[in-house]
């Protein structure tokens, strides 16, 4: 495997790590609201409108529109500017993650979760998947689907066609190494509140900053800056040094 392939899916790992303890927190520290994911909001907001629980309708279209609002800017960004965006992922999440900590215990859930929302839509556009395989790092229903029918393909072709079968095998491990560190994530989230409560969310950091490393090392940007900084502080200590020795030239 080429190391471009390794490095982009060391980053993918990593970052199903953190979408798992961010969807974990979100379920079991703030009443089981999911905020990686609509489904489960938009089925909610049709019974707030019908039942007329106009403040929660209120705040679950605020919900919607802040997960449509991450999707908008991730287009415009990609679109208009050369960034890299999987170093903006790594600064949303720890923004968010810093907030969430600080959010008392006493709000309302939904609202509690919108630095969620935000950040998982937009992790989701960014990392999309690895290995040539379309993968979500925020939630986990078609990465089953993927690991059961890869590994059922497996098992039912015939022997003879080895490189069909490994090709499912390969396909069937990566989508179920992704649902492990998925679900890995979750179980650091449920430690985290039994240990620490809502400020468990601050426990995230470490993943994120993982996930920063990960990045780090494929492209380089920061490294990059940072010698770049000492190229230039070097020109100026020898400039200076110079007009110290001759002040009159």
């Amino acid at each position: 495997m080429k190391e471009e392939n390794k490095s982009e899916i060391r980053q993918h790992f990593l970052m199903a790590v953190c979408g798992g303890f961010f969807g974990g927190y979100a379920i079991f520290g703030r009443m089981a609201t999911f905020g990686s994911a609509q489904t489960a909001n938009l089925i909610e907001l049709v019974g707030d409108v019908l039942g007329r629980n106009i403040t929660d309708a209120l705040l679950r279209i605020g919900a919607l529109a802040i997960y449509v609002g991450a999707m908008v800017l991730f287009t415009a960004l990609r679109k208009k500017t050369t960034l890299n965006l999987k170093y903006l992922v790594v600064l949303i999440e720890a923004a968010a993650a810093l907030a969430l900590g600080f959010f008392p215990e006493n709000m309302s859930p939904i609202l509690a979760v919108y630095p969620i929302f935000f950040a998982m839509s937009f992790q989701w556009c960014v990392f999309k998947g690895a290995a040539g395989y379309g993968c979500s790092t925020i939630f986990s229903t078609n990465n089953v689907k993927q690991t059961v029918l890869s590994f059922s393909e497996f098992f039912m072709t015939d022997a003879e066609k080895e490189e069909e079968r490994r090709e499912y095998l390969r396909k069937g491990t990566f989508f179920g190494t992704t649902l492990l560190c998925f679900h890995s994530g979750v179980a650091l989230a449920f430690l985290g509140l039994q240990m620490f409560g809502l400020r468990a969310a601050w426990f995230s950091l470490i993943l994120i900053f993982a996930g920063l490393c990960a990045v780090e090392a494929e492209s380089g940007l920061l490294t990059g800056w940072l010698r770049r900084a000492v190229r230039v502080e070097e020109q100026i200590e020898m400039q200076s040094e110079r007009m110290t020795e001759y002040p009159d030239k």
